[in-house]
This record gives structure tokens, sequence and C-alpha cells, in this order.
């Protein structure tokens, strides 16, 4: 009887020693054939490591560890032992280290809802060749032909948001106008009314259960997800095999996904059907999720910033571009050199995408430590973006940060990194920045805005950075203000909300004008319009 009692006990504490042991040697031992030390850092509980703390901290938990560690430091979170990194020369070697020092990993769960047959899911000469048609894709004159279309889908969004009375929770609302510009100019498919609304929360329901717990149960997210995702595919198929026969007949499309089809059989590559479906999945995915982020926090910075604003009015009147829905040709919108400012200081500020994974190939140093082969390293766009020592008040939304300097001095490149870099640099980031470019011109000189409560949101940053509450906006069109209130309220409420919530949103560095000073860009408009008509 006793030695049953020994065998029962001694056979768990056998065993949760052995686990120990290989919990050791598994993610706290390096490569004993490098001499270097292993980064600074902690590893968790066994087997859970620090994954809790990474998945309720957001973007804290990087954040707090940096500051303890520096700018490498060592973790286990989702399974793997992982070295985290930020700063420019520290991400610049993982960047430009993709297939020789690191290779790119997605979850076998992504892999499944997105499908494999597109550039973010192929690897090596495979990535290379797909990169090479994309681009073909966003050049310039591709570019010119998206212009039309994104600036009718933006035009109107604003001008719904005008309408009703009660505020618009405007993350939700930019998602459903990313996702409509993204169909209209990536895939060719200008869909209205139901169908549109339909097939937006279609794909915004698979992106939300993207991420989730990556085993296919009943019910579970990543049995939604895939659920979605065929419901997508059905509603793709027919459009996309509209768009074949075009092809076939010489009826090409100015669509991203028409251009690809071509460029790919240039090079004598026919895109199957599965391909093509991926790809078009892809352009969707990549052309809406993060630019709602973005978009997002450019009306949110603005609606803090009444001085940045007033600066925007003042670029569209140099360039004689206030009047509300004049068409802007790409060379109009690539002169609105303050306009550009704003939309990379709000890709600096609050980057959509916070960073990326990778897998090292082999055991390489960084900035003095080893990073083991078979060791997860994440790069931090935002931590980077933060930490970048050439920035003067990092934390505040200063758009002026980016005008030329005197002394012709230039900003390290991967200081500044919200595209990421090297071969897996976003090939779309001309399209995202041409979107956020317009609607800062359609938003200043059509309407007003003010945050609905006068709260700063809190904000999630899983799996792009947004405000839990939506972040409720109040749109006002020009023509229903006074003076009076055009050149009261903004300026009173929006600076009032700054000052009061100044460490929870970065505030710009320069003095907020006074009310008196501030001329508000509808008030100037109406102007321009009185003058039109002989008034």
């Amino acid at each position: 009887m006793l030695v049953e009692l020994l065998m029962n006990a001694a056979v768990p504490l056998v065993l949760v020693l052995v686990l120990w042991r290989l919990w050791r040697h598994y993610s706290v031992q390096g490569d004993p054939a490098c001499d270097l030390p292993l980064p600074k850092g902690s590893m968790g509980l066994p087997f859970i490591g620090e994954t809790l703390a990474f998945a309720t901290q957001g973007a804290d938990f990087s954040r707090s560890r940096h500051e303890l560690y520096g700018d490498v430091y060592k973790t286990h979170i989702l399974g793997r032992p992982t070295v985290r990194v930020r700063g420019a020369d520290n991400v610049r070697k993982i960047l430009h280290g993709e297939n020789t020092l690191v290779t790119t990993v997605w979850p076998h769960s992504i892999r499944q809802v997105l499908g494999t047959q597109n550039l973010a899911m192929s690897f090596g000469e495979e990535h290379r060749f797909r990169k090479r048609i994309v681009l073909k894709a966003f050049n310039h004159d591709g570019m010119e032909s998206y212009l039309g279309s994104l600036q009718a889908v933006v035009r109107d969004t604003v001008a719904r948001w005008c309408g009703p009375q009660q505020p618009v929770l405007v993350y939700p609302a930019t998602r459903e106008m990313s996702f409509q510009s993204a169909a209209a100019s990536l895939l060719g498919i200008h869909s209205g009314g139901e169908d549109a609304q339909r097939v937006t929360i279609l794909f915004q329901n698979m992106v939300d259960n993207l991420f989730s717990l990556p085993i296919k149960i009943p019910f579970g997210g990543l049995s939604k997800a895939l659920q979605y995702r065929r419901s997508i595919d059905q509603w793709l198929e027919g459009h996309i095999k509209r768009k074949q026969r075009d092809i076939e007949s010489g009826d090409v499309g100015t669509d991203a996904l028409s251009r690809l089809v071509l460029a790919a059989r240039d090079v004598g590559h026919d895109l199957s059907s599965q391909e093509i479906q991926d790809t078009a999945v892809e352009l969707l995915f990549a052309g809406h999720e993060t630019t709602s982020s973005a978009a997002t926090s450019l009306i949110m910075h603005l609606a803090l910033q009444p001085q940045v604003v007033q600066k925007v009015h003042e670029d569209l009147e140099k360039h004689g571009l206030l009047q509300p829905d004049q068409p802007l040709s790409l060379e109009q919108v690539g002169r609105l050199t303050y306009v550009g400012q704003v939309v990379k200081e709000v890709l600096r500020i609050s980057p959509p995408i916070g960073g990326g994974f990778r897998t090292a190939q082999k055991t390489f140093e960084l900035d003095g430590f080893q990073v083991p082969e078979g060791w997860t390293v994440t790069y931090s766009i935002r931590d980077t973006h933060e930490s970048a020592e050439n920035e003067s008040s990092p934390e505040k939304f200063d758009p002026d940060r980016w005008a030329a300097l005197s002394n012709g001095s230039r900003r390290r490149r991967h200081h500044y990194i919200p595209f990421g870099g090297g071969p897996r640099a976003c090939a779309g980031k001309e399209f995202a920045k041409l979107q956020l470019k317009l609607l800062c011109v359609e938003l200043v000189r059509t309407c007003r805005w003010e945050l609905a409560d006068g709260k700063v949101p809190a904000m999630t940053t899983i799996p792009v950075p947004r405000p839990v509450n939506g972040l409720p906006v109040r749109f006002t069109p020009c023509e229903l203000q006074t003076n009076n209130t055009l050149s009261g309220v903004t300026t009173q409420s929006s600076a009032s909300v700054a000052a009061d919530h100044s460490s929870e949103v970065p505030a710009a560095s320069h003095t907020p004008p006074k009310q008196e000073d501030f001329k508000a860009p509808c008030q100037i408009v109406m102007a321009r319009k009185s003058e039109a008509c002989g008034a």
C-alpha cells in the first residue's frame, strides 16, 4: 500500500521535473555554439509564458519591457520563445534579412482564411515574382486611374456623415468607406445599396474572427471566419468570371485586379481561378482594414487640433482647391504639401500595423545579443516611431515636423516605417496614402466636426488600433453654420478636449490659436461661393 502511494506521488513529481527541464532547455537556453548572451527579459510562466500579459496589456506590454530591458528583449508569447525588437538599425536588419536571416511566418489559421495563392503568403522566388506583378498595379498610371472612384466614394461618404443630426460612429463608418473604395478601385466592383452593406458586413466579420483561437471547433472564431470566407467567395465568383470574360474579349478594366491579370500574362503566367480569388480577398483585406484604422485616427487627431485644420485649409486655398466636389488630379494632390505632412504624422503616431513576425533561419547577432535559430523575432513599428532619437517631442501630434529642414538634414530611413520595409514593404502604400489625403481634403472643405462626447476614447490595438467606443463624432455641413458658430465651437471645444486629455492623445507642439484668431475653413469656403455668385 505504501509503495503504491509513493509511486502515485512520484510519477507526477517526475513528470513535473521533466517538463520543467524541457521548458528551461527550450525557452531559456540559447545556441550553445554562439558565445553571445541572450537578450535580457522574462520568459514568464512555464508553457504559458507571457501570453496573457501580451493579450491584455496591448501596446503597454512591449513599451514597459523596452523601458526595463532596452531595444532588444526576450519573452515567451503565443507558445514560442521570442525576441522583441525596436529601433531603426535593429529593425532594418530584420526587414532586410528576409530569406537570409529570417523568414515571414503566418499562423496556419490565417493562411486557411486568407488563402495561400497570393502575395502575402508566398515566399522566396515566388514572392519576388508576385511582388513584381503587384507593383505594376500600383504604378503612376494605376494610381491615376483609381483616383476618380476613390474621390467619389470619399465625397459621398462625407456627405452622408453630414446628413444625420445624431453622431456618427466613425470607425465602423470608415470601415465601410474603405471597403467600398477597395472594391471599386482594386476589384472594379461598384456594388451599391444592400449588396454593398451585406458584403461589407461579411468581410468585417471575417476579419474580426481572423485572430481568434486557431482551433477549428463548432461556433469557434476560426470556423466562423472560414464560413464568412466561403460567403465572400460566392459573391466574388460571379464578378471574377465576368472580369475574365471581359479580358478575353479585350474589354480590360482599369482596376488593380485586371492590371494584375494582364501583368502576369505579360510574363507568361496565367493566374488560376484560385490565384485570382485569393488575390482579390488579399486586396480587399489589405486595402480596407488598415486604411480604416488610419482614417479614424486622422479624424480624431484633426478634431483635437483646429490649428492643423486651419493650415490644411490654407494649403487648399493656396492651390485653388477649396471648392467642395471639385475633382482632383494626382498631380494636384501631390502638390498639397501640408496635407501630405498631416497624413505622415497620422501614420507616425498611430501606425495601423504595430509590427511584424519573423522566424530566425539561423542564429545571428542583434545589438550585441544572439537570436537563436528557430526563435520568433518580432519588430515593433509603433515602438520604433516613439523611440526615434531624432524626433523632438515624439508623443505630440505635429505635422510641422515633416517640413523640410533648413540645414538640409534628412530623417534616417528606418525611424519611420508605417508600411514596413525591405522585400515585404507594403506594395499598396501609395494607394493607402492617397485615400487618406482625399479624406483630409474632403473633410476640411466640406464640413466641420467634433468629438460628440468631448472625450478622447480608450484605444485597443489588436488587430489594428481603433477606439473601443467606435469614436462618435458630430459632423456639420458648412452650409448650416453661421460665422460665429464656425469660428467659436470648433476651436473652443477641440482645444479644451486636447488640453484636458493631453496625456492620452498627443497634442500639437505649437500653441493653439486664440478663438478670435481662428478663421474656420467652412467660413472661407462660403465666402468663396458668395464671390463666385457675384454677392
